[in-house]
Formats: C-alpha cells, sequence, structure tokens
C-alpha cells in the first residue's frame, strides 16, 4: 500500500497517548502492525506491546497484519493479543485471590448469563419474555459497568432493577458463578489496585487499542490503567455501533482527547473503489464526517459499480442476490462476497437460498460454519481416535485452548451442540466433521466465495463484494430504533455495512415480505433512499453487464 503523508506522521508519532481517527479502509490494521513494529525497539527488556481488540475475527485481522509487518517470531515474543474480556480473563484469573475469588474459577461465556436468565422467562409469550430478557440485561449491565463490589450490585439492583433481576444476581453470587460482564467488573476493581497495575504496566511497555469507538468508559479504564508508557488508540467515532453494549463513543472520545490532545485525522481510502466510497461518502458526510479520497482510483475496473434493485417479494430478491453471486464467482472464483442484513430475521429468506445453492457459502452466526473451530475440533477428534463422545471431546478441545480465550471457548461449545445434532443423520461426530472444510495452509481470515452475516458481525472485515438486502423501512433503520439517539447509530450502522466493500456495492429491497405468521405484508423503502439515490449507478442488468465485462480469474 502506498502511504500518505499522514498515514506515516501517524504511525510514526512520538507522543506518548496517540489517539488516531481513521474511516473505513483508510488502513486502520496497518498502522497498528508498522506502529508496533515502531515501538518494539523502544522496550525495556522483557517488556511486551498489548494489543486489544473486540472479537475473535478482529483479532485474527491484527494478528495477521502484524505477523505480515513483524513476522511470526516478533509478533509471538513482542505482541500480546487479547479481546477485552480475554484480557480481564488473564488478570483475574491471576490476582482474584485479592476480591476472594478462587482462581480455578469456571470461566465464563456468552452463554452463561442468557442460560441463567432463561428460567425466568418460561411460560411466557415471545414478546413478554422478549421484553424482560432486556429488562434484565440491561439491569445487570448497568449495575456492573463500574467497579463495584457484589454487595454494591446488588444494592444497584434493589434501588433501580426488576425484582427478578436482583433475585438472578443473588443466586449467582451464592452459587459462586461468574457472568462474562463479571470479568470485566472484577478486573476494573483489581486494576485499581496499585500493586497490582503496578505488575501490569511494567509488563506492557506500550498498548495498541483497536476500535476505540466501541469501548465503554469501564473498559476504557481497564486499557489506560494496564499500561502508561505509550499509548495508541485508533478508530471512528462515526462507526460507533455498540451502544447496547455500554459502548459510549462520545464520552470516550471525549476522554482521549484529554489524554491524548488533538487526533491525527485520516481521509485516503486503500480499501474502497471510488464508486463505493462516492455512495459511502453521501453517508458519511450526511453523519457530519469527512469525505474520503481513493488512494489510487485507477486500478478498479470500471473505477467500481454500485447498484439499487428492487423486486416483489424476498423471495424473487434472495434468487436475484444467488444468481449475481454465481456470475462474479463465475468469472472471478477467488472473489469474496458479504451478503451483510441489518438484523438475522430478514436474512432468512436468503439463507434459505444458499443452502440449496452449490455455491460455497458460510454463515458467519453459525460456529460450526467457522473453518477454524472445526478445525480445533478435527484436530482433538484424531488425537483420541476411535468416535470419541462429546464430553471427551470438549475436554480435548478446550484444553488447546488459551483459558482466557472466552469466544472461541464458547464456539466450540456452539459448534459441539450443532455437530451432536447433526450426528443423528450421519452416525457419528468423526462423519460429520468429513462435511466441513478443514483449513489449509494460507487460510486468510474471510475466504473465497459467499458470506452470510449480520451489520455488527461484520465490523472491521471487507469483502470484494457486498450485497445489502432489505433496504426497508423497519429493518434499516431497525424498527427496534425510538430515540433520535438510536435513529441516529442506525445511520452508523448503514455507514459500516456500506464501507465493507471494495469493489462493488449492491442494496435491494423487497415490496413484500412474509410475516411470522406466513402472511405476506408490504413494506415501505428506508428513510435513507433520497440520500444515496444520487450514488446508485445502476440497476441489476447493468450490474450483470459490469460482471460480463470484467476480465475472467483463472481458478
Amino acid at each position: 500500500m502506498t502511504k500518505t503523508p499522514d498515514f506515516d506522521a501517524a504511525v510514526t508519532h512520538n507522543a506518548q497517548n496517540l489517539l488516531v481517527i481513521a474511516p473505513p479502509g483508510c488502513g486502520k490494521t496497518e498502522l497498528l502492525a508498522r506502529r508496533a513494529a515502531l515501538l518494539i525497539p523502544r522496550l525495556s527488556p522483557n517488556q511486551k506491546i498489548l494489543a486489544l481488540t473486540f472479537s475473535n475475527k478482529a483479532k485474527a485481522n491484527l494478528t495477521g497484519r502484524l505477523v505480515s509487518v513483524l513476522g511470526v517470531e516478533r509478533t509471538r515474543k513482542y505482541i500480546s493479543i487479547h479481546n477485552f474480556h480475554g484480557h480481564a480473563a488473564e488478570i483475574v484469573r491471576a490476582h482474584g485471590r485479592t476480591l476472594g475469588i478462587d482462581p480455578q474459577f469456571e470461566m465464563p461465556d456468552k452463554r452463561t448469563q442468557p442460560e441463567a436468565i432463561a428460567p425466568l422467562l418460561d411460560g411466557l409469550s415471545e414478546s413478554d419474555a422478549g421484553d424482560l430478557n432486556r429488562r434484565i440485561e440491561e439491569d445487570l449491565r448497568d449495575a456492573k459497568q463500574r467497579p463495584n463490589s457484589d454487595c454494591q450490585v446488588l444494592d444497584a439492583l434493589a434501588a433501580h432493577g426488576l425484582t427478578q433481576s436482583a433475585e438472578l444476581e443473588a443466586a449467582r453470587q451464592e452459587s459462586g458463578t461468574i457472568f462474562y460482564d463479571d470479568l470485566l467488573r472484577h478486573a476494573q476493581r483489581l486494576i485499581r489496585v496499585p500493586e497490582i497495575a503496578s505488575l501490569y504496566r511494567k509488563h506492557y511497555g506500550a498498548m495498541l487499542v483497536d476500535e476505540f469507538q466501541d469501548l465503554s468508559p469501564q473498559q476504557l479504564d481497564l486499557a489506560i490503567r494496564s499500561c502508561e508508557q505509550s499509548r495508541t488508540f485508533v478508530g471512528d467515532p462515526l462507526q460507533g455501533i455498540y451502544s447496547w453494549t455500554g459502548a459510549r463513543p462520545i464520552d470516550v472520545e471525549r476522554r482521549l482527547r484529554k489524554i491524548c490532545g488533538e487526533p491525527v485525522d485520516l481521509g485516503v481510502s486503500y480499501r474502497s473503489s471510488p464508486r463505493v466510497l462516492g455512495l459511502l461518502n453521501l453517508v458519511s458526510v450526511g453523519l457530519g464526517g469527512q469525505a474520503l479520497q481513493p488512494n489510487d482510483p485507477n486500478v478498479w475496473f470500471e473505477e467500481g459499480i454500485t447498484t439499487g434493485a428492487r423486486f416483489s417479494t424476498g423471495a424473487k430478491e434472495a434468487a436475484f442476490i444467488e444468481q449475481a453471486s454465481r456470475r462474479i464467482l463465475d468469472k472471478q472464483p477467488s472473489a469474496t462476497i458479504g451478503i451483510i442484513c441489518r438484523a438475522a430475521w430478514r436474512r432468512k429468506p436468503i439463507d434459505a437460498v444458499f443452502a440449496g445453492s452449490s455455491l460455497p457459502s458460510t454463515r458467519w452466526d453459525l460456529a460450526v460454519d467457522d473453518a477454524r473451530i472445526i478445525e480445533l475440533i478435527n484436530g482433538a477428534t484424531t488425537r483420541l481416535g476411535g468416535n470419541p463422545d462429546l464430553a471427551a471431546l470438549k475436554t480435548e478441545v478446550l484444553a488447546r485452548i488459551d483459558a482466557t480465550d472466552l469466544d472461541t471457548a464458547a464456539d466450540v461449545a456452539d459448534a459441539l451442540d450443532h455437530l451432536e445434532n447433526l450426528a443423528t443423520d450421519t452416525g457419528s461426530i468423526q462423519a460429520t466433521l468429513m462435511q466441513f472444510r478443514i483449513l489449509d495452509k494460507g487460510d486468510t481470515a474471510i475466504g473465497p466465495g459467499v458470506h452470510l452475516l449480520n451489520a455488527h458481525t461484520g465490523k472491521g472485515q471487507q469483502f470484494d463484494w457486498v450485497f445489502i438486502p432489505g433496504f426497508e423501512q423497519g429493518h434499516v433503520p431497525s424498527f427496534l430504533a425510538k430515540k433520535q439517539s438510536e435513529i441516529e447509530e442506525e445511520h452508523r450502522v448503514l455507514l459500516v455495512m456500506l464501507s465493507r466493500a471494495r469493489h462493488g456495492v449492491i442494496l435491494s429491497r423487497a415490496d413484500s415480505l412474509i410475516s411470522k405468521k406466513g402472511q405476506p405484508y408490504s413494506t415501505r423503502v428506508s428513510t435513507w433512499a433520497s440520500e444515496l439515490r444520487t450514488g446508485l449507478i445502476t440497476d441489476q442488468t447493468g450490474l450483470f453487464e459490469h460482471v460480463a465485462r470484467m476480465p475472467e480469474q483463472s481458478s
């Protein structure tokens, strides 16, 4: 990638605390990797750089880029890469005795709390169960997003929460179970102990934080107290789409500006074609951001493409997406295609079409479709031999995973549950595994073919082509968004979906969909259709003609 002066300035900046505003496609991950290369010689003996991300896929992306810049050995020697909950788990595992926590506590995952809530929802209607579940989750999150002791959490719930929330938390404390968000709370409490903080600050001579706009104040506090010598925060406030998890992009940016001073702003995109950027800029400028410029507009075939398409039904829309994906992959077999919906319910007809298609496709909401998880399970099956039972297989897999890697452990559990169901038809776990792709050497985080995912799952990823189905009111923006702040976040979600694309974007909508009760109902076009209309240069016919003109790629 050809570097710009602003990019070089961010990489080589000598500030102890550096804030970088990096809009989509501006080389954020590359910047972090190159900055790591700059910082390594400045480390004291036995120090490392702490790199913090938010998900396994983001962690895999950053790890890959670090390896490409530093090499495998230097990355392993000098960089510790964690998700925030993984970093918190490491702290609690090492120092939990200070709070009376058994260091051998059972590590939670994202399923631990929902499984505890589930009995409280028995017998309720779907709507009432959803509302109660949301209220309990909000109560627990609000009570735990500060360094409260267990007693203080109970007091907060008694004062401001539902009775069910307080009873659930009391039962959790009585049993000694730890929920996923308890890890962050306990880690924040521990890192505020001067002697413990000193250990981490001596160990980590520098810190790199990816996607600062997705931090909660609690996560920011944990990061800042873990390292004090050199801290780099990179992200984009216009991509802040996680307020429902406790992220506070405005508050976090305000505090980071106090700590770091004025940020370094990047404005050149290395990811997207001129056509995609033209569409993206309509949203970005509408949100108060800057218009991005392409790094090299001449490298893109016909400057890329943006398409708007309208269909009478969701089924016809899904059939079009499958047909268009087939034509793209026939021309360019190594192409990556992201089909990104705002919400899972809107993707159902599309999932159904691809389930019956011969095209290679991956559903990102299924752990069993993650080749890395399948590789872990396959390796454990081989080591155990024969046809191991599920409990033995789970124990063997988890023994090979870092105990603080909570997301991978949860994905393994999900995949094994799915494999157990599939094994009913195939006769054994081993026979079922034969149906799934195992990683080849050199596989990247996103392989060729079709990827079916939701907006939040796709954060930080990129695809050659992006389809955004369901450009309808109630889906984009979500019907759940009522407050102005929620609608503004939905607008940012649209920006994130569009910005995943490199060569082309296809937005589509259906005039009629099928309800949960099996009845057709009419839709209205998204409120943001007028904003994007001038950026959509062609329809489905023009798209097919563009693909037909594309140079063929050998498979």
